[in-house]
């Protein structure tokens, strides 16, 4: 699932960027090609992990580490979740596509659907028809399939880009530009599978108190920072499409609104959950061990969230400006370049603590990092501008 969410990310950011930015150059005709390409071509990929699923679906679960003991339920859940990837995939890029062209209400109305759809049907399929995990595994591919069917309807609505196989041209110059835009968004979600890989081999050391209070610990952090991620995404569209109508002074406007917004939340959301966080763990689990080493994590964490908000608008800044090479390197920093590293080498040094300080300390060399990258960018916007 992570694999298809980033494929998913991959494609759709990379022409994403690239419809805005035509759109705002009033070259319509090639932001349909960006947006066809990238459809077919997830279309094209989702088949081809499908035939995969239905033939190697047991390889693939011992693989990604099936035990003996849980290989035939993982081998059936892969099999036919990738049966389901063309509509799973082509979602999340239907997702962005819509979402770049300033159409997030149909955008929302797809992936909810689909949501809600899913928790209502999964005990149905899973209890009541007595599927099990096929149950689940069907439940999620028919959410999909309605979610799908809601965002390919949203492309036929009002202004919005229309698919066409005539518009498929998978041509050197658009394959180039939605990998080198859609990089930065497959190496953000590639390594934050390996850094939680990482985070349950160092945090296992330790006990499942401590395995169990960083898990919580991501989630609730996680509710912050998905407002500022979703604050973040706003933003792309009408930072991509101001940069191609040459209109720098709106991209800086929007960029300073983003980080005054994004900044204002998440402190917020720090100075709450450093005061309450060891009820915010409890919410998970009522445990006194997975709550101290949760609230300790999260209070530390704390500490960094303040300036979270400049690192993210900086990043969706840099990937909406189509400097690829930074943006990688912003978008690796947090849970890659920095995260890995200390997740495995504090606690060597600090023991258990060393897994709890291993976030906050990543996250402010990540803002380290920005600070020594994007104020240059923003710089040259200004001058632009002038």
């Amino acid at each position: 699932m992570t694999l298809l969410q980033a494929l998913g990310f991959f494609l759709g950011h990379g022409s994403g960027i690239m419809l805005s930015t035509m759109l705002g150059k009033k070259e319509i005709l090639k932001a349909r090609q960006y947006a066809s390409t990238a459809f077919f071509l997830s279309l094209i990929t989702g088949i081809i992990l499908a035939a995969l699923g239905l033939f190697f679906s047991d390889s693939i679960a011992g693989l990604l580490g099936a035990t003996s003991t849980t290989l035939k339920n993982a081998s059936d859940y892969l099999r036919i979740i990738l049966i389901g990837s063309p509509f799973i995939l082509s979602s999340f890029v239907l997702n962005n596509h819509l979402r770049y062209q300033g159409s997030a209400v149909y955008s929302m109305a797809g992936i909810m659907s689909g949501s809600i759809l899913n928790i209502i049907i999964d005990p149905v399929f899973i209890f009541r028809l007595n599927m099990g995990v096929k149950g689940a595994a069907l439940a999620t591919v028919i959410s999909q399939i309605v979610g799908f069917c809601v965002l390919l309807t949203g492309t036929y609505q009002k202004e919005n880009l229309r698919l066409s196989i005539r518009c498929f041209k998978p041509q050197s110059e658009i394959l180039k530009n939605i990998v080198f835009n859609g990089l930065p968004s497959l190496s953000r979600q590639g390594v934050m599978t390996v850094g939680n890989i990482c985070l349950n081999y160092a945090s296992g050391q330790y006990g499942d108190a401590v395995v169990a209070g960083m898990s919580v610990f991501n989630r609730v952090l996680f509710l912050g920072m998905a407002v500022i991620i979703g604050i973040g995404q706003g933003f792309q569209p009408v930072c991509a499409f101001n940069h191609g109508a040459g209109n720098n002074r709106r991209v800086y406007e929007g960029y300073k609104f983003t980080v005054y917004l994004s900044t204002a939340f998440i402190t917020l959301f720090g100075i709450v959950t450093f005061i309450f966080a060891p009820q915010l763990i409890s919410l998970f689990r009522d445990d006194s061990e997975v709550i101290r080493y949760g609230a300790a994590a999260l209070r530390a964490d704390c500490l960094a969230m303040p300036f979270m908000g400049y690192y993210m608008a900086s990043n969706m800044l840099v990937q909406s400006l189509r400097i690829p090479a930074k943006a990688t390197v912003l978008a690796l920093a947090r849970q890659g370049l920095f995260y890995i590293p200390l997740i495995l080498l504090l606690p060597k040094f600090l023991g258990a603590q060393g897994v709890t300080y291993a976030q906050a300390i990543s996250d402010i060399l990540s803002v380290l990092l920005t600070l020594f990258i994007v104020p240059k960018i923003v710089k040259s916007l200004r001058t632009a501008e002038k």
